[in-house]
């Protein structure tokens, strides 16, 4: 004979209470993934930022304009080639850590908000300014004194953006601590 259960308010209260809690901890377990990615991505992001800086824009400047022009021109897509991918990488994971921890703490929120605006800041910056200067540094047909001013204008550009993701980076940082 099959037993039949009826449930009572209580019993269902109960179940679905355990689905609540089953959904806010993997709620938490994707938002911590993800504020975990997000230190890592612009971790990686501002610091490839400062070895260009640091490392790369000195050797520039110390070669002769069409030396310059012929080395950018060799080589600079390689460096494209992974910063752009990090940037994007950064704007997604931060903007989808900001989404899945938005029932969070507010102080993590804004930590991230401020993260999220520093990663699309330092991307903005490839339209308004790195995308045609590259490129003109790339078709190497600049004057040695045009060459040398535009790279001074790229050095400057490049920590504003570099200033952008160490706040960004330092953000996610809080966010996670906090």
């Amino acid at each position: 004979m099959a037993r039949m259960l009826v449930e009572g308010p209580e019993e269902r209260g109960n179940v679905s209470m355990r689905h609540s809690s089953r959904d806010a901890a993997s709620r938490s377990v994707v938002a911590s993934t993800l504020l975990i990615l997000t230190c890592l991505v612009l971790g990686f992001l501002s610091s490839g930022m400062l070895v260009i800086g640091v490392a790369l824009v000195s050797f520039w400047q110390s070669l002769a304009p069409s030396d310059f022009q012929a080395w950018f021109a060799a080589h600079a897509h390689l460096v494209g080639r992974l910063m752009i991918p990090l940037g994007v990488g950064a704007i997604a994971v931060t903007v989808a850590a900001v989404a899945a921890g938005w029932r969070g703490s507010t102080t993590a929120r804004r930590w991230l908000l401020i993260a999220a605006v520093s990663a699309i800041g330092v991307m903005a910056t490839y339209p308004l300014f790195f995308a045609a200067a590259n490129a003109a540094f790339a078709r190497g047909d600049l004057s040695d004194a045009a060459a040398r001013s535009l790279l001074d204008r790229w050095a400057t550009w490049h920590w504003v953006r570099t200033g952008l993701g160490a706040l960004g980076f330092v953000a996610a940082l809080r966010a996670l601590h906090g």
